[in-house]
């Protein structure tokens, strides 16, 4: 399994997108019941279009109730 260096992040994947909300896997919420979280935070956060997020593997921080810091994981831009 990928891991961060800060135990603070984990990673994520975005199942898809509907309506500019992403349905994300957590280790808290699997594809039965994904988090729910507006496509454009993680799009920003990871500066990809939101349309290109479907199937990808983020890093992020638990913010309260969401996530936060969408880092791509094997960005192949970099």
């Amino acid at each position: 399994m990928t891991m961060h260096p800060d135990p603070e992040r984990i990673v994520v994947q975005v199942l898809l997108t509907v309506g500019g909300i992403a349905e994300v896997v957590t280790p808290e919420h699997d594809y039965r019941n994904p988090l729910r979280v507006p496509a454009a935070d993680i799009a920003r956060d990871a500066g990809l279009p939101a349309n290109e997020l479907p199937g990808r593997k983020f890093y992020a921080a638990r913010s309260g109730d969401g996530l936060r810091g969408f880092q791509l994981i094997d960005d192949p831009r970099r």
